[in-house]
């Protein structure tokens, strides 16, 4: 069995992971109040274990002399959004608590871009982690990335961070920030390390989906990934409707037995 895209087996995994996905709500959301802080966060951490560990199987793989740790710096979004899943399990926004200022906008930046890149990585991966053993280890990229996804959405069907409409469109402010930091390291990479330091895709799209797209469109390295901003919003709206809507419909349906019981 092969682990690519759109094959039975990638397709049971997805059904798999959301399968995983709905049993940790299911199980969290009536467990004491300190198990769905700890729970999230311990699969947080083995999901950031699995990151390095799959990262560096390839880098030691004689077989891929082309895949160096210097232009695999822990600096692409995802792998930041692994890292940071971290602390954002743990932490909770608390208005009381001024240090506490940048929980709400760490899940913010999760919620959205963190886990809608992880989605779009699961259906357009690079070529190298195609047509791999579902058991080779480096079939745990898949697994991290949609851990990516999984645990936001848990964390927020819980109740630990609710997505408002605005927090969609802030997301890309957050995000920004966050392609400015690693533009930054980029070009120092580049300079100083190895001209082919390619973090978030800024000089070269590698295959990455809409990134192709654009790159044949503008081909203008950094600026080609400015259209981002009017694509993505839209989708992140879209997210934050279908969010409401499923709880909306839990709501309701949680009602209903009490409605039949007469008075």
């Amino acid at each position: 069995m092969l682990m690519t895209p759109f094959t039975p087996t990638w397709t049971l995994f997805l059904l798999a992971m959301l399968g995983f996905g709905l049993a940790l709500w299911a199980v969290l959301r009536r467990a004491p109040d300190r198990t769905p802080r700890l729970a999230p966060v311990a699969v947080a951490v083995a999901n950031w274990a699995m990151s390095p560990y799959f990262t560096f199987d390839r880098i030691l793989d004689p077989a891929l002399p082309d895949f160096v740790f210097s232009q695999n710096w822990p600096s692409h979004f995802c792998t930041l959004v692994t890292i940071l899943l971290v602390p954002a399990m743990w932490f909770r926004p608390d208005p009381a608590s001024r240090w506490r200022f940048w929980v709400r906008p760490l899940h913010t930046l999760l919620f959205f871009p963190g886990a809608l890149a992880g989605f779009l990585v699961l259906f357009s991966p690079a070529a190298e982690y195609t047509e791999l053993p579902v058991f080779h280890e480096n079939t745990l990229f898949y697994l991290v990335h949609a851990l990516n996804v999984v645990l936001p959405f848990v964390h927020a069907a819980l109740g630990y961070y609710r997505p408002r409409y605005r927090d969609a469109l802030l997301s890309l402010v957050w995000f920004a920030i966050v392609a400015l930091g690693v533009l930054a390291i980029t070009l120092f990479a580049r300079a100083f390390v190895d001209p082919a330091a390619n973090y978030m895709y800024f000089f070269d799209p590698m295959g990455a989906g809409i990134l192709v797209v654009l790159w044949d469109l503008i081909g203008i390295p950094v600026l080609y990934e400015l259209p981002l901003v009017p694509i993505l919003a839209p989708v992140l709206l879209l997210m934050c409707a279908i969010h409401h809507g499923i709880e909306a419909l839990a709501r309701r349906a949680s009602r209903r037995p009490l409605e039949a019981v007469p008075a």
